[in-house]
């Protein structure tokens, strides 16, 4: 038994790897150099990197613990709570069961639900816990009261250990305006300062505040008085004065900050944007904040702080974490809808596509705060809800060659020649790694321009968008049809560069289609050109036309915006976008604009959706759907069909990433119209089915129960294979589905379908035979008809809402309303009118697709073979009854003799 006990213990977290669920909501975690701590209602928890956990400290009923700061330079985690008068408490960061110090009758951290901050400041010799909250005891408009605190971590600090005091005085800062909201805060190491950003509101704005301070000082008093501070905008296209998320970028030169701002707007699509900014100079003050004892506290300077760049907008950002690689930036993204997304930043913060990292199947959001595993930064913890999940930031083994690790554009994965796999740097050792160069988000894996030189050779010149960190074997080999054209050679390929010279009477005989075939080390890559002469594309053409120019610049040409002309290029360079060369020459053709008025529905599970429904004007010259996401990434397309002037159809593609997204109407030009919005959610979930069986007929609505049902497009029942119809009620949030008409048992499972995808439902259902009635009687009461229709007991517990009775007196109908279903009985009411009592001679019952007529020939038939053999049972009695008086009658007439016994025989 303790064996097998052993094993499901191991089985647990063998089975669970990198996801921890707790039997509480995380309220705090954070991550020391050797262990992380998770903090729940009712317990904290010590656990390992991997998410081992080790140790578990319960935590008492009536506490709320505020404040989880681990100081690992002194091998211990400092927490504190709301117990009794407030208490703090030093644990040993090894072992969390092993209390070091307890002190009570201390309040460090918010005694009521209110956001704090806390951290370890100052210099190696004076370390101190720096807590940001909002004072809980501030009642009173007209006086200030503490924000910041510093408070002593170690007995041999003057006043002992978590001491206020510092040389007579208060090492706090103070303020006088009574809303604030601690988001989160830091120290840099060297130089040593502090940062703490919160969100103001008075009665006139909401402000995002930064709070500086010069940590290097020894002193609480001089670290409080080196104060500085300035207000944070954002953005310029709307204002978002609520700050939700931040992080500090890691930057060898500047502070640079990110923070999520949001303009509390859920039902908006560009809700939260993630901005950049350079912190390192904060100077100036703000009204109402000051070092303890300054009067007036604070005096305004007008120091405000405008973004470097707005990287990202989204509907609900929840969380962010960043970290550099050389010049890039890679930034972490949580949201409220539960997903990780990754950002790529190059030198100039211009962001690439983000990709999705982690996405839960319902809406549980990302904790404010993740961190990153200390030891490779490979990893990133984030808490939702109840779950903690360590997730990898890094997939560079997904990707099996050389050209899609490029096409990942991931500036931390790179080839290692050596090993011949896509990996991070530092896992390519002594060897050539291959990887995206500076400012290639945008750039392809492969441009190409053609020249023509004085000897009537046209020069191809061939470029990819790779860098390397060595030197490995490179060569460019080009071929027509199967014919080498050159081998590259001459002059010779050197990464990432190579070129090809042909005569220009292959290109003046027509187009030349060239397969250029690129090897690295083991690695070949093949890409088809198609090459035209240049100087005849435009020729006798009485006008430019954005068709040209496409086929100009596709063709490695240059396309001349002053003559309108395409020309050859003058040597190797960098190969135009079309967007960029030709959008000014987009035809002028002659066409009405259309206009989008509707999508239905507009919202979709990730999965995508099918037969979506658009209604507008002029929709006849539409080619095909543009579904444009976040960041100007590579759209994707979907074609119409079923079209009209004012209506069309169209399949909603499936997304990596829930959120907006833009829809627009594409014109044979390539021009887009429209901006209409499409939000991607969840998937949706089902958690059972009521009721759980239905009658042989059919038609019986079952109640669909889970999340975000309003996203099911169909229903399918196995095995049986049969696809059903949904119907779902906007105001209650029901789905249901009507049953199928299936004459035999066993049960039954239910697939949502959501897109191309299907989701399990957790129930089942059965079938039983249809409802039995067997006849029905009438009894007046009052001026109405009461019906009484007998029924087998049967396995449906029907509903009265399913039952539909109407009574027939020749061609008069007459509704019959419910009044009570019974095991045995179905009891419904005709109502009189005008005082007169209707009368039925028949019924009809409608349940569903079961229909059935009880005649009153029927009742009178039954009445009459129940008389008759009312009658035949009476008969026999009596006849029973005469046969034996007669019998009786017979033995007292014969005479009576005496009898001997035993009998002998003589």
């Amino acid at each position: 038994m303790r064996r097998l006990l052993g094993i499901l213990v191991l089985l647990k977290y063998c089975i669970c790897g990198d996801v921890q669920d707790f039997d509480g909501d995380i309220k705090d975690f954070v991550v020391g150099n050797s262990k992380l701590f998770v903090l729940t209602d009712h317990r904290l928890h010590q656990m390992r990197h991997d998410l081992y956990e080790e140790k578990r400290k319960d935590i008492t009923e009536h506490n709320r613990v505020n404040i989880l700061v681990p100081f690992d330079a002194n091998s211990t985690l400092i927490t504190c709570g709301t117990l009794k008068d407030g208490y703090c408490e030093v644990l040993d960061i090894n072992d969390i069961t092993n209390s070091i110090y307890y002190e009570s009758n201390i309040l460090i951290g918010p005694r009521q639900d209110e956001k704090s901050v806390a951290f370890i400041a100052g210099t190696s010799s004076s370390r101190y816990l720096l807590v940001g909250k909002k004072d809980d005891d501030a009642k009173y408009q007209d006086t200030s009261y503490s924000v910041v605190t510093l408070w002593n971590t170690l007995q041999s600090q003057a006043g002992g250990i978590f001491s206020i005091f510092s040389q007579g005085s208060i090492g706090s800062i103070q303020s006088t305006v009574r809303d604030v909201e601690f988001v989160d805060g830091f120290q840099r190491v060297s130089p040593s300062e502090s940062y703490l950003f919160l969100n103001t509101k008075t009665d006139s704005e909401r402000k995002v505040l930064v709070l500086w301070m010069n940590s290097s000082k020894e002193k609480k008093r001089e670290i409080i008085k080196s104060l500085q501070a300035a207000t944070i905008r954002c953005c310029s296209d709307k204002a978002r004065p609520v700050l939700v998320a931040c992080t500090v970028i890691p930057s060898v030169n500047g502070v640079i900050w990110a923070g999520v701002f949001s303009a509390q707007n859920q039902q908006d699509p560009e809700n939260s944007a993630l901005a950049l900014y350079d912190i390192s100079n904060v100077k100036g003050r703000v009204k109402g904040f000051c070092a303890f004892g300054e009067k007036p506290c604070g005096s305004e300077s007008n120091t405000e702080l405008q973004p470097l760049s707005v990287v990202f907008k989204y509907s609900s950002m929840s969380a962010v974490a960043a970290v550099r690689n050389g010049s890039w930036i890679v930034l972490f993204i949580g949201t409220s809808d539960g997903q990780l997304i990754k950002l790529v930043l190059d030198e100039k913060f211009t962001p690439g596509c983000p990709t999705v990292l982690f996405k839960s199947d319902d809406e549980r959001a990302v904790f404010p705060r993740m961190h990153f595993d200390p030891v490779d930064f490979k990893h990133i913890y984030i808490a939702l809800r109840k779950q903690l999940r360590r997730v990898s930031v890094v997939l560079c083994a997904k990707y099996i060659t050389l050209k899609d690790c490029r096409a990942a554009l991931d500036p931390l994965c790179g080839w290692c020649v050596n090993i011949q796999r896509c990996s991070t740097q530092d896992e390519c050792s002594d060897t050539s790694w291959v990887s995206i160069p500076k400012n290639s988000l945008q750039t392809r894996l492969f441009s190409f321009q053609i020249a023509e030189n004085s000897s009537r050779k046209i020069i191809l010149h061939l470029s990819l968008s790779l860098e390397s960190t060595g030197n490995p074997a490179f060569s460019c080999t080009f071929t027509k049809e199967s014919d080498i054209l050159c081998d590259g050679s001459d002059p010779p390929a050197v990464l990432p560069n190579c070129s090809c010279s042909f005569p220009d009477q292959l290109l003046y005989t027509g187009g030349l289609r060239v397969s250029a075939t690129v090897n690295i080390e083991d690695q070949k890559i093949t890409e088809t050109l198609t090459l035209i002469n240049c100087s005849s594309i435009t020729e006798n053409s009485p006008s430019a036309s954005h068709t040209q120019c496409v086929q100009c610049v596709t063709s490695g040409c240059h396309w001349s915006s002053s003559s309108k002309r395409c020309e050859w290029t003058h040597g190797p360079g960098e190969q135009l976008h079309i967007q960029d060369a030709c959008k000014y020459l987009l035809s002028e053709m002659v066409y009405n604009k259309p206009a989008i008025l509707s999508l239905e529905p507009n919202k979709v599970s990730f999965h995508g959706r099918n037969n979506v429904l658009l209604r507008g004007r002029n929709l006849e010259s539409v080619t095909k759907i543009r579904i444009q996401g976040d960041l100007n990434c590579i759209p994707k397309e979907s074609p119409v069909f079923d079209r009209s002037s004012d209506t069309l159809r169209f399949h909603i593609p499936p997304s990596g990433t829930k959120g907006t997204v833009k829809v627009c109407v594409v014109t044979p030009d390539d021009r887009c119209h429209g901006n209409s919005i499409i939000t991607y959610s969840s998937q949706p979930s089902c958690t059972g089915i009521q009721p759980t069986v239905s009658w042989s007929s059919g038609g019986r609505k079952i109640h669909v129960q889970g999340s975000n049902l309003e996203l099911v497009e169909s229903v399918t029942v196995l095995p049986s294979n049969k696809v059903l119809k949904t119907q779902y009620n906007t105001s209650s949030g029901d789905l249901w589905i009507d049953s199928h008409p299936y004459d035999g048992s066993g049960q039954f499972s239910l697939k949502l379908n959501v897109g191309n995808s299907t989701v399990d439902c957790v129930d089942y259902f059965s079938y039983k035979p249809d409802p039995e009635f067997t006849r029905f009687t009438t009894v007046q009461v009052a001026n109405d008809l009461q019906v009484n229709i007998q029924k087998r007991v049967d396995m449906l517990n029907l509903s009265m809402s399913e039952v539909t009775v109407t009574g027939l007196q020749g061609d008069q109908q007459y509704p019959c309303d419910l009044e009570k279903i019974e095991s045995n009985a179905v009891i419904c009411k005709i109502k009189g009118e005008s005082g007169a009592v209707p009368a039925v001679d028949s019924l009809t019952i409608n349940i569903g697709n079961f229909h059935i007529s009880l005649s009153g020939e029927r009742l009178e038939t039954w009445l009459f073979v129940l008389i008759v053999f009312s009658l035949i049972f009476l008969l026999i009695f009596l006849i029973f009854c005469i046969l034996l008086l007669l019998f009786r009658g017979y033995h007292n007439s014969q005479p009576v003799f005496p009898v001997q016994w035993p009998l002998q025989r003589h």
